[in-house]
């Protein structure tokens, strides 16, 4: 199992994304990656999206570099 933890930077937050991966050689058995949002002030971690598609935790972390929190937009539950 290979785990990536890839840490974008912001101002009052960062933006974490833990992705494992457990792959043979015939392909990828297990994928999981896990969006959270950590306070810097206080270091509280806030579980934003768990996902199991292949490849959506690097594409989320390319987008919120370019958009900034407003890729995080997409996963705000309708009140």
């Amino acid at each position: 199992m290979k785990t990536t933890t890839t840490v974008i930077r912001g101002l009052a937050i960062d933006v974490l994304v833990i992705e494992t991966v457990h792959a043979d050689v015939v392909g990828t058995l297990f994928y999981r990656a896990e969006i959270l949002i950590r306070e810097r002030k206080s270091g509280a971690q806030h579980l934003v999206r768990r996902t199991r598609i292949p490849g959506t935790g690097q594409a989320l972390a390319r987008d919120v570099q370019r958009r900034g929190l407003r890729a995080l937009e997409t996963f705000k539950q309708a009140a």
